[in-house]
Protein backbone atom coordinates (compact mmCIF):
# COMPACT_ATOMS: atom_id res chain seq x y z
CA UNK A 1 0.00 0.00 0.00
CA UNK A 2 1.39 3.42 -0.96
CA UNK A 3 1.71 6.06 1.76
CA UNK A 4 1.50 9.66 0.73
CA UNK A 5 4.15 11.88 2.20
CA UNK A 6 2.87 14.90 4.11
CA UNK A 7 4.11 18.14 2.60
CA UNK A 8 6.73 19.89 4.72
CA UNK A 9 5.30 22.65 6.89
CA UNK A 10 6.80 26.08 6.21
CA UNK A 11 8.49 27.30 9.42
CA UNK A 12 10.36 30.37 10.60
CA UNK A 13 12.47 30.53 13.75
CA UNK A 14 12.77 33.61 15.94
CA UNK A 15 15.55 33.68 18.55
CA UNK A 16 15.72 36.69 20.90
CA UNK A 17 19.37 36.94 21.95
CA UNK A 18 18.75 39.99 24.14
CA UNK A 19 16.19 42.66 24.99
CA UNK A 20 13.77 40.47 26.96
CA UNK A 21 13.50 40.52 30.77
CA UNK A 22 16.00 43.41 30.74
CA UNK A 23 16.33 46.96 29.45
CA UNK A 24 19.07 46.81 26.84
CA UNK A 25 21.22 44.43 24.77
CA UNK A 26 18.53 44.21 22.09
CA UNK A 27 19.19 41.62 19.38
CA UNK A 28 16.84 39.23 17.57
CA UNK A 29 17.55 36.54 14.96
CA UNK A 30 15.05 35.55 12.28
CA UNK A 31 15.89 32.22 10.61
CA UNK A 32 14.08 31.02 7.50
CA UNK A 33 15.11 28.57 4.79
CA UNK A 34 18.63 28.28 6.24
CA UNK A 35 19.10 32.04 6.14
CA UNK A 36 19.37 34.45 9.08
CA UNK A 37 18.41 38.09 9.41
CA UNK A 38 19.66 39.99 12.48
CA UNK A 39 17.66 42.89 13.90
CA UNK A 40 19.56 45.30 16.20
CA UNK A 41 22.70 44.67 18.22
CA UNK A 42 22.94 46.76 21.37
CA UNK A 43 24.62 46.91 24.74
CA UNK A 44 23.33 46.80 28.29
CA UNK A 45 24.88 48.85 31.06
CA UNK A 46 26.15 46.93 34.11
CA UNK A 47 24.39 46.74 37.45
CA UNK A 48 26.07 48.07 40.59
CA UNK A 49 27.25 44.54 41.44
CA UNK A 50 29.27 44.18 38.22
CA UNK A 51 32.37 45.98 39.48
CA UNK A 52 34.67 47.34 36.79
CA UNK A 53 32.50 46.21 33.86
CA UNK A 54 31.99 48.85 31.15
CA UNK A 55 28.98 47.25 29.47
CA UNK A 56 27.48 43.92 28.38
CA UNK A 57 27.03 42.81 24.77
CA UNK A 58 24.95 39.98 23.27
CA UNK A 59 26.31 36.44 23.15
CA UNK A 60 27.35 35.83 19.52
CA UNK A 61 27.99 32.07 19.84
CA UNK A 62 24.91 31.01 17.84
CA UNK A 63 25.76 33.60 15.18
CA UNK A 64 29.36 32.33 14.98
CA UNK A 65 28.17 28.74 14.58
CA UNK A 66 25.79 29.81 11.79
CA UNK A 67 27.72 32.73 10.25
CA UNK A 68 27.36 31.32 6.72
CA UNK A 69 23.58 31.62 7.05
CA UNK A 70 23.59 35.30 8.04
CA UNK A 71 22.49 37.50 5.13
CA UNK A 72 22.20 40.93 6.71
CA UNK A 73 21.74 43.15 9.76
CA UNK A 74 18.92 45.67 10.18
CA UNK A 75 19.09 48.43 12.80
CA UNK A 76 15.88 50.14 13.94
CA UNK A 77 17.42 53.28 15.49
CA UNK A 78 20.59 54.80 16.94
CA UNK A 79 20.31 54.25 20.69
CA UNK A 80 23.17 52.41 22.41
CA UNK A 81 20.92 49.53 23.47
CA UNK A 82 20.33 48.89 19.74
CA UNK A 83 23.65 49.84 18.08
CA UNK A 84 26.27 49.71 20.86
CA UNK A 85 27.53 46.20 20.05
CA UNK A 86 27.47 46.53 16.24
CA UNK A 87 31.22 47.19 16.08
CA UNK A 88 31.84 43.85 17.84
CA UNK A 89 29.37 41.97 15.59
CA UNK A 90 30.95 43.31 12.39
CA UNK A 91 34.27 41.83 13.50
CA UNK A 92 32.51 38.44 13.29
CA UNK A 93 30.52 38.90 10.07
CA UNK A 94 30.94 40.32 6.59
CA UNK A 95 27.33 41.12 5.68
CA UNK A 96 25.52 44.35 4.75
CA UNK A 97 24.02 46.46 7.52
CA UNK A 98 20.89 48.56 6.84
CA UNK A 99 19.86 51.69 8.72
CA UNK A 100 18.60 55.23 8.34
CA UNK A 101 20.96 58.14 7.79
CA UNK A 102 21.45 59.25 11.40
CA UNK A 103 21.62 55.66 12.65
CA UNK A 104 24.45 54.90 10.20
CA UNK A 105 26.19 58.16 11.10
CA UNK A 106 26.26 57.15 14.77
CA UNK A 107 27.42 53.62 13.88
CA UNK A 108 30.26 54.93 11.69
CA UNK A 109 31.59 56.98 14.59
CA UNK A 110 31.81 53.76 16.65
CA UNK A 111 33.65 51.90 13.90
CA UNK A 112 36.44 54.49 13.58
CA UNK A 113 38.79 52.94 16.15
CA UNK A 114 38.10 49.32 15.14
CA UNK A 115 40.08 47.25 12.64
CA UNK A 116 38.27 45.12 10.07
CA UNK A 117 39.68 42.73 7.49
CA UNK A 118 36.95 43.88 5.09
CA UNK A 119 35.38 47.34 5.27
CA UNK A 120 31.83 47.00 6.69
CA UNK A 121 29.12 47.59 4.09
CA UNK A 122 26.60 50.11 5.47
CA UNK A 123 23.50 50.68 3.35
CA UNK A 124 21.37 53.77 3.96
CA UNK A 125 17.61 53.38 3.74
CA UNK A 126 14.62 55.71 4.01
CA UNK A 127 11.19 54.92 5.50
CA UNK A 128 9.10 52.95 3.00
CA UNK A 129 12.21 51.62 1.26
CA UNK A 130 12.17 47.85 0.71
CA UNK A 131 15.37 45.80 0.97
CA UNK A 132 15.71 42.26 -0.36
CA UNK A 133 17.94 40.45 2.16
CA UNK A 134 18.21 36.79 1.23
CA UNK A 135 14.77 35.19 1.70
CA UNK A 136 13.56 38.24 3.62
CA UNK A 137 11.86 41.32 2.16
CA UNK A 138 12.23 44.13 4.69
CA UNK A 139 10.04 47.24 4.57
CA UNK A 140 11.01 50.17 6.82
CA UNK A 141 8.17 52.03 8.61
CA UNK A 142 8.76 55.45 10.18
CA UNK A 143 8.11 55.65 13.93
CA UNK A 144 8.50 58.36 16.56
CA UNK A 145 10.94 57.78 19.41
CA UNK A 146 13.30 59.83 21.59
CA UNK A 147 15.83 59.80 18.76
CA UNK A 148 15.11 60.87 15.20
CA UNK A 149 15.19 58.49 12.22
CA UNK A 150 13.69 55.51 14.05
CA UNK A 151 11.91 52.79 12.09
CA UNK A 152 9.82 49.73 12.67
CA UNK A 153 10.15 46.91 10.14
CA UNK A 154 7.85 44.61 8.22
CA UNK A 155 9.62 41.34 7.39
CA UNK A 156 7.88 39.43 4.62
CA UNK A 157 8.70 35.84 3.61
CA UNK A 158 6.80 33.14 1.72
CA UNK A 159 5.34 32.19 5.11
CA UNK A 160 3.82 35.60 5.83
CA UNK A 161 4.61 39.00 7.33
CA UNK A 162 6.11 39.78 10.73
CA UNK A 163 6.02 43.36 12.02
CA UNK A 164 8.65 44.45 14.55
CA UNK A 165 7.79 47.92 15.91
CA UNK A 166 11.26 48.78 17.23
CA UNK A 167 11.09 51.35 20.03
CA UNK A 168 8.17 53.63 19.21
CA UNK A 169 5.44 55.98 20.31
CA UNK A 170 2.71 57.86 18.46
CA UNK A 171 3.46 61.60 18.53
CA UNK A 172 1.13 63.86 16.54
CA UNK A 173 3.38 66.92 16.97
CA UNK A 174 7.01 65.73 16.95
CA UNK A 175 9.79 68.33 16.87
CA UNK A 176 10.87 67.32 13.36
CA UNK A 177 7.29 67.11 12.08
CA UNK A 178 7.65 63.47 10.99
CA UNK A 179 4.90 61.36 12.56
CA UNK A 180 4.64 57.60 13.03
CA UNK A 181 3.44 56.14 9.71
CA UNK A 182 0.19 54.63 10.95
CA UNK A 183 -1.12 54.42 7.38
CA UNK A 184 1.65 51.97 6.52
CA UNK A 185 0.95 49.85 9.60
CA UNK A 186 -2.73 49.82 8.58
CA UNK A 187 -1.87 48.78 5.01
CA UNK A 188 -0.14 45.70 6.36
CA UNK A 189 -3.09 45.05 8.66
CA UNK A 190 -5.35 44.99 5.60
CA UNK A 191 -3.06 42.53 3.80
CA UNK A 192 -2.71 40.28 6.83
CA UNK A 193 0.05 40.08 9.45
CA UNK A 194 1.15 36.74 10.87
CA UNK A 195 3.01 38.08 13.93
CA UNK A 196 3.35 41.47 15.64
CA UNK A 197 6.37 42.03 17.91
CA UNK A 198 5.66 45.15 19.96
CA UNK A 199 7.66 47.45 22.29
CA UNK A 200 6.70 46.85 25.95
CA UNK A 201 8.73 49.45 27.86
CA UNK A 202 5.71 51.58 28.87
CA UNK A 203 3.09 48.82 28.84
CA UNK A 204 2.30 49.42 32.51
CA UNK A 205 1.59 53.11 31.89
CA UNK A 206 -2.05 54.01 31.12
CA UNK A 207 -3.10 56.53 28.49
CA UNK A 208 -0.86 58.07 25.85
CA UNK A 209 2.78 59.18 26.02
CA UNK A 210 3.19 62.96 25.85
CA UNK A 211 4.45 64.79 22.78
CA UNK A 212 8.02 66.09 22.52
CA UNK A 213 6.57 69.52 21.73
CA UNK A 214 5.47 70.09 25.36
CA UNK A 215 9.14 70.11 26.41
CA UNK A 216 9.83 73.27 24.44
CA UNK A 217 7.17 75.19 26.37
CA UNK A 218 8.59 74.07 29.74
CA UNK A 219 12.14 74.79 28.57
CA UNK A 220 11.21 78.34 27.61
CA UNK A 221 9.45 78.85 30.94
CA UNK A 222 12.65 77.89 32.81
CA UNK A 223 14.87 80.00 30.52
CA UNK A 224 12.64 83.05 30.96
CA UNK A 225 12.90 83.00 34.79
CA UNK A 226 16.51 81.84 35.31
CA UNK A 227 19.01 84.49 36.40
CA UNK A 228 22.07 82.21 36.52
CA UNK A 229 23.62 79.45 34.46
CA UNK A 230 21.41 76.71 33.08
CA UNK A 231 22.87 73.19 32.87
CA UNK A 232 20.86 70.78 30.71
CA UNK A 233 21.64 67.07 31.07
CA UNK A 234 20.24 64.85 28.33
CA UNK A 235 21.12 61.73 26.38
CA UNK A 236 23.69 62.53 23.72
CA UNK A 237 21.48 60.73 21.19
CA UNK A 238 18.36 62.83 21.88
CA UNK A 239 18.88 65.16 18.93
CA UNK A 240 15.40 66.71 19.09
CA UNK A 241 15.89 67.59 22.77
CA UNK A 242 19.27 69.18 21.98
CA UNK A 243 17.64 71.19 19.16
CA UNK A 244 15.03 72.46 21.62
CA UNK A 245 17.75 73.64 24.01
CA UNK A 246 19.62 75.37 21.19
CA UNK A 247 16.42 77.09 20.05
CA UNK A 248 15.75 78.32 23.61
CA UNK A 249 19.32 79.62 23.82
CA UNK A 250 18.82 81.59 20.62
CA UNK A 251 15.53 82.97 21.88
CA UNK A 252 16.97 84.14 25.21
CA UNK A 253 20.37 85.23 23.88
CA UNK A 254 22.48 82.67 25.70
CA UNK A 255 25.72 81.03 24.59
CA UNK A 256 26.19 77.26 24.74
CA UNK A 257 29.03 75.13 26.05
CA UNK A 258 28.92 71.46 25.06
CA UNK A 259 30.48 69.22 27.72
CA UNK A 260 31.23 65.53 27.27
CA UNK A 261 33.06 63.77 24.45
CA UNK A 262 30.05 61.73 23.30
CA UNK A 263 27.83 64.80 23.38
CA UNK A 264 30.30 66.81 21.28
CA UNK A 265 30.67 63.97 18.76
CA UNK A 266 26.94 63.29 18.38
CA UNK A 267 26.14 66.97 17.90
CA UNK A 268 28.80 67.22 15.19
CA UNK A 269 27.42 64.12 13.43
CA UNK A 270 23.79 65.32 13.64
CA UNK A 271 24.66 68.76 12.31
CA UNK A 272 26.78 67.38 9.45
CA UNK A 273 23.87 65.15 8.43
CA UNK A 274 21.33 67.96 8.64
CA UNK A 275 19.49 66.89 11.79
CA UNK A 276 20.59 69.90 13.90
CA UNK A 277 20.46 73.55 12.92
CA UNK A 278 22.29 76.37 14.72
CA UNK A 279 24.73 79.21 14.02
CA UNK A 280 28.39 78.67 14.82
CA UNK A 281 28.61 81.71 17.10
CA UNK A 282 26.14 80.27 19.60
CA UNK A 283 28.67 77.56 20.62
CA UNK A 284 31.59 78.69 22.81
CA UNK A 285 34.49 77.04 24.61
CA UNK A 286 34.48 76.66 28.43
CA UNK A 287 37.20 79.30 28.79
CA UNK A 288 35.01 81.86 26.99
CA UNK A 289 32.05 81.02 29.25
CA UNK A 290 34.00 82.10 32.33
CA UNK A 291 34.21 85.64 30.92
CA UNK A 292 30.44 85.94 30.42
CA UNK A 293 27.75 86.70 33.02
CA UNK A 294 26.15 83.48 34.33
CA UNK A 295 22.77 84.55 32.91
CA UNK A 296 24.28 84.33 29.42
CA UNK A 297 25.55 80.72 29.69
CA UNK A 298 23.97 77.31 29.06
CA UNK A 299 25.87 74.02 29.41
CA UNK A 300 24.60 70.95 27.55
CA UNK A 301 26.06 67.78 29.04
CA UNK A 302 25.65 64.07 29.71
CA UNK A 303 24.87 62.50 33.08
CA UNK A 304 21.13 61.86 33.20
CA UNK A 305 21.70 58.43 34.79
CA UNK A 306 24.18 59.57 37.43
CA UNK A 307 27.15 58.03 35.65
CA UNK A 308 30.17 58.69 37.93
CA UNK A 309 32.42 60.04 35.15
CA UNK A 310 29.74 62.08 33.36
CA UNK A 311 29.99 65.86 33.16
CA UNK A 312 26.98 66.41 35.44
CA UNK A 313 28.31 64.08 38.17
CA UNK A 314 31.68 65.80 38.09
CA UNK A 315 30.04 69.22 38.39
CA UNK A 316 27.95 67.98 41.34
CA UNK A 317 31.03 66.52 43.05
CA UNK A 318 33.28 69.52 42.39
CA UNK A 319 35.70 67.60 40.15
CA UNK A 320 34.81 69.11 36.76
CA UNK A 321 37.78 70.80 35.12
CA UNK A 322 35.87 73.91 34.03
CA UNK A 323 32.63 74.28 35.97
CA UNK A 324 31.56 74.17 39.63
CA UNK A 325 27.85 74.21 40.48
CA UNK A 326 26.51 76.61 43.07
CA UNK A 327 23.68 78.82 44.23
CA UNK A 328 21.97 80.52 41.32
CA UNK A 329 22.52 77.64 38.90
CA UNK A 330 19.65 75.62 37.48
CA UNK A 331 20.05 72.02 36.38
CA UNK A 332 17.52 70.40 34.04
CA UNK A 333 17.74 66.59 33.92
CA UNK A 334 15.59 65.92 30.90
CA UNK A 335 15.42 62.11 30.87
CA UNK A 336 13.63 59.42 32.82
CA UNK A 337 15.60 57.22 35.20
CA UNK A 338 16.45 53.82 33.74
CA UNK A 339 15.47 51.08 36.25
CA UNK A 340 18.48 50.26 38.41
CA UNK A 341 19.92 53.79 38.27
CA UNK A 342 17.68 55.34 40.92
CA UNK A 343 20.38 55.46 43.60
CA UNK A 344 23.11 57.01 41.43
CA UNK A 345 20.74 59.64 40.03
CA UNK A 346 19.45 60.38 43.53
CA UNK A 347 23.00 60.90 44.77
CA UNK A 348 23.71 63.46 42.04
CA UNK A 349 20.45 65.34 42.70
CA UNK A 350 21.13 65.40 46.45
CA UNK A 351 24.66 66.74 45.87
CA UNK A 352 23.33 69.49 43.58
CA UNK A 353 20.62 70.51 46.05
CA UNK A 354 23.19 70.75 48.87
CA UNK A 355 25.13 73.21 46.71
CA UNK A 356 22.05 75.42 46.43
CA UNK A 357 21.24 74.45 42.84
CA UNK A 358 17.62 74.46 41.64
CA UNK A 359 17.08 71.03 40.04
CA UNK A 360 14.32 70.19 37.56
CA UNK A 361 14.01 66.44 37.02
CA UNK A 362 11.55 63.65 36.30
CA UNK A 363 9.09 64.55 39.04
CA UNK A 364 8.58 67.99 37.45
CA UNK A 365 5.69 68.06 35.00
CA UNK A 366 6.65 68.33 31.32
CA UNK A 367 10.44 68.29 31.86
CA UNK A 368 10.70 64.94 30.10
CA UNK A 369 8.47 62.74 27.99
CA UNK A 370 9.16 59.11 27.23
CA UNK A 371 10.03 57.80 23.81
CA UNK A 372 7.94 54.65 24.28
CA UNK A 373 4.28 53.88 23.64
CA UNK A 374 1.90 53.77 26.59
CA UNK A 375 -1.08 51.41 26.78
CA UNK A 376 -3.44 53.29 24.44
CA UNK A 377 -0.78 53.60 21.72
CA UNK A 378 -0.05 49.87 21.94
CA UNK A 379 -3.79 49.31 21.48
CA UNK A 380 -3.78 51.56 18.40
CA UNK A 381 -0.97 49.58 16.75
CA UNK A 382 -2.62 46.26 17.65
CA UNK A 383 -5.92 47.47 16.17
CA UNK A 384 -4.26 48.67 12.96
CA UNK A 385 -2.12 45.57 12.43
CA UNK A 386 -4.58 42.88 13.61
CA UNK A 387 -1.97 40.09 13.87
CA UNK A 388 -2.66 36.38 14.08
CA UNK A 389 0.01 36.02 16.79
CA UNK A 390 1.56 38.45 19.26
CA UNK A 391 4.92 38.76 21.01
CA UNK A 392 5.80 41.52 23.52
CA UNK A 393 9.44 42.67 23.17
CA UNK A 394 11.81 45.23 24.75
CA UNK A 395 11.36 45.37 28.49
CA UNK A 396 11.59 43.68 31.86
CA UNK A 397 9.39 40.64 32.47
CA UNK A 398 6.70 42.75 34.18
CA UNK A 399 6.54 44.98 31.07
CA UNK A 400 6.22 41.97 28.75
CA UNK A 401 3.40 40.52 30.89
CA UNK A 402 1.58 43.87 30.98
CA UNK A 403 1.85 44.07 27.18
CA UNK A 404 0.46 40.56 26.83
CA UNK A 405 -2.57 41.59 28.94
CA UNK A 406 -3.21 44.53 26.62
CA UNK A 407 -3.33 42.13 23.67
CA UNK A 408 -5.72 39.84 25.58
CA UNK A 409 -7.98 42.82 26.35
CA UNK A 410 -8.36 43.34 22.59
CA UNK A 411 -9.42 39.77 22.00
CA UNK A 412 -6.17 37.99 21.14
CA UNK A 413 -6.28 34.54 22.72
CA UNK A 414 -3.57 33.77 25.33
CA UNK A 415 -2.61 30.69 23.28
CA UNK A 416 -1.59 33.05 20.45
CA UNK A 417 0.64 35.22 22.66
CA UNK A 418 4.17 34.27 23.72
CA UNK A 419 6.06 36.00 26.53
CA UNK A 420 9.54 34.78 25.69
CA UNK A 421 12.95 34.83 27.37
CA UNK A 422 16.37 35.48 25.87
CA UNK A 423 17.62 32.31 24.17
CA UNK A 424 14.18 30.84 23.48
CA UNK A 425 13.79 29.24 20.05
CA UNK A 426 10.33 30.26 18.83
CA UNK A 427 8.83 28.49 15.85
CA UNK A 428 6.23 30.22 13.70
CA UNK A 429 3.99 28.59 11.09
CA UNK A 430 0.77 29.78 9.49
CA UNK A 431 -1.22 28.08 12.25
CA UNK A 432 1.10 27.86 15.27
CA UNK A 433 3.49 29.97 17.33
CA UNK A 434 5.33 28.01 20.02
CA UNK A 435 8.55 27.55 21.96
CA UNK A 436 10.76 24.80 20.52
CA UNK A 437 13.82 24.72 22.73
CA UNK A 438 16.52 27.11 23.86
CA UNK A 439 20.05 28.19 22.99
CA UNK A 440 22.52 28.90 25.78
CA UNK A 441 23.00 32.62 26.42
CA UNK A 442 25.81 34.00 28.58
CA UNK A 443 26.63 37.50 29.72
CA UNK A 444 29.50 38.78 27.58
CA UNK A 445 31.28 41.58 29.40
CA UNK A 446 33.43 44.36 28.02
CA UNK A 447 36.03 45.32 30.61
CA UNK A 448 38.43 47.90 29.19
CA UNK A 449 40.06 46.25 26.19
CA UNK A 450 38.99 42.76 27.30
CA UNK A 451 35.84 41.14 25.90
CA UNK A 452 34.50 37.78 27.01
CA UNK A 453 32.34 35.95 29.49
CA UNK A 454 34.78 36.96 32.27
CA UNK A 455 33.73 33.87 34.14
CA UNK A 456 31.34 34.51 36.97
CA UNK A 457 34.25 33.73 39.31
CA UNK A 458 35.94 37.02 38.42
CA UNK A 459 32.78 39.02 39.08
CA UNK A 460 32.31 37.19 42.38
CA UNK A 461 35.89 37.96 43.37
CA UNK A 462 35.29 41.66 42.73
CA UNK A 463 32.07 41.53 44.75
CA UNK A 464 33.88 39.76 47.61
CA UNK A 465 36.70 42.32 47.64
CA UNK A 466 34.22 45.19 47.75
CA UNK A 467 32.15 43.73 50.60
CA UNK A 468 34.47 41.47 52.65
CA UNK A 469 37.99 42.68 51.81
CA UNK A 470 41.09 40.73 50.80
CA UNK A 471 43.93 39.03 52.70
CA UNK A 472 47.40 38.32 51.27
CA UNK A 473 49.43 35.55 52.92
CA UNK A 474 53.11 34.97 51.98
CA UNK A 475 54.93 31.84 53.18
CA UNK A 476 58.61 31.07 52.60
CA UNK A 477 59.89 27.46 52.97
CA UNK A 478 63.36 25.98 52.98
CA UNK A 479 63.99 22.25 53.35
CA UNK A 480 60.37 21.69 54.32
CA UNK A 481 60.41 24.23 57.16
CA UNK A 482 58.78 27.62 57.44
CA UNK A 483 61.67 30.12 57.37
CA UNK A 484 59.92 32.94 59.27
CA UNK A 485 56.41 33.91 60.45
CA UNK A 486 53.83 34.40 57.72
CA UNK A 487 53.71 37.82 56.07
CA UNK A 488 50.09 38.94 56.25
CA UNK A 489 48.52 42.00 54.58
CA UNK A 490 44.83 42.84 54.97
CA UNK A 491 42.79 45.29 52.93
CA UNK A 492 39.19 46.43 53.44
CA UNK A 493 39.05 45.86 57.21
CA UNK A 494 38.54 48.40 59.98
CA UNK A 495 41.74 49.10 61.91
CA UNK A 496 40.48 47.45 65.10
CA UNK A 497 39.79 44.25 63.10
CA UNK A 498 43.24 44.05 61.51
CA UNK A 499 45.25 43.12 64.61
CA UNK A 500 42.72 40.52 65.70
CA UNK A 501 42.60 38.95 62.24
CA UNK A 502 46.37 38.90 61.81
CA UNK A 503 46.85 37.20 65.21
CA UNK A 504 44.29 34.54 64.29
CA UNK A 505 45.93 33.95 60.92
CA UNK A 506 49.46 33.70 62.36
CA UNK A 507 48.35 31.02 64.81
CA UNK A 508 46.23 29.06 62.34
CA UNK A 509 48.82 29.12 59.54
CA UNK A 510 51.73 28.10 61.75
CA UNK A 511 49.74 25.23 63.28
CA UNK A 512 48.58 24.05 59.87
CA UNK A 513 52.04 24.35 58.27
CA UNK A 514 53.73 22.50 61.12
CA UNK A 515 51.38 19.56 60.52
CA UNK A 516 51.87 19.65 56.76
CA UNK A 517 55.66 20.01 57.00
CA UNK A 518 56.00 16.45 58.29
CA UNK A 519 55.02 15.13 54.85
CA UNK A 520 56.25 16.15 51.41
CA UNK A 521 53.89 18.81 50.12
CA UNK A 522 53.61 20.89 46.97
CA UNK A 523 52.98 24.61 46.66
CA UNK A 524 49.45 23.91 45.44
CA UNK A 525 48.67 21.68 48.42
CA UNK A 526 49.95 24.32 50.85
CA UNK A 527 47.89 27.03 49.14
CA UNK A 528 44.68 24.97 49.11
CA UNK A 529 45.08 23.96 52.76
CA UNK A 530 45.78 27.51 53.94
CA UNK A 531 42.86 29.02 52.00
CA UNK A 532 40.40 26.36 53.15
CA UNK A 533 41.30 26.66 56.82
CA UNK A 534 41.47 30.43 56.87
CA UNK A 535 38.12 30.71 55.13
CA UNK A 536 36.45 28.56 57.81
CA UNK A 537 38.30 30.31 60.64
CA UNK A 538 37.41 33.84 59.51
CA UNK A 539 33.75 33.02 58.97
CA UNK A 540 33.51 31.49 62.48
CA UNK A 541 35.22 34.41 64.18
CA UNK A 542 34.37 37.61 62.25
CA UNK A 543 31.48 36.39 60.06
CA UNK A 544 33.22 37.50 56.86
CA UNK A 545 34.49 35.60 53.84
CA UNK A 546 37.26 37.78 52.37
CA UNK A 547 39.19 36.88 49.24
CA UNK A 548 42.37 35.05 50.27
CA UNK A 549 45.44 35.21 48.07
CA UNK A 550 48.54 33.14 48.89
CA UNK A 551 52.13 33.34 47.68
CA UNK A 552 54.12 30.20 48.46
CA UNK A 553 57.89 30.35 47.97
CA UNK A 554 60.11 27.23 48.16
CA UNK A 555 63.82 28.04 48.48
Amino acid sequence: MKTTKKPAVDRLKIIPVGGLDTIGRNMTLFEYKDQILIVDCGIMFPTAEMHGIDFIIPDFNYVRENRDKVKGIVITHGHEDHIGAVSFLLQELNVPLFGTRLTLGLIRSRLEDKKYLIEPKLIEIQPRDIAEIGSFKVDFIRVNHSIVDGVGIAITTDLGTIIHTGDFKIDFSPVDGKVTDMHHFAEYGEKGVLLLMCDSTNAERPGYTGSESVIFEKMNEIFSTANGRIIVATFASNINRIQQVLDSCKRYNRKVVISGRTMVKNIEIARDLGYLSYKDEIIIEPEAASKLPDKKVVIICTGTQGEPMSALSRMANGTHRHFQCGSGDRVIITASIIPGNERTVGNVINSLLRLGVIVHYEQDEDIHVSGHASQEEIKVILTLVRPSFYMPIHGEYKHLKANAKIAESLGIKPSRIIVAENGDILELTKTKFEKKGKIQIQNVFVDGSITGDLSSGIIKERQTMSSDGIIFVTLVFAEGLLMHPPVIVTRGFAEFENEKIRDLIYLEVENRINKLAKSKITKTEVSVAVKRNLKNLLFRTVRRTPLIDTQIIFL
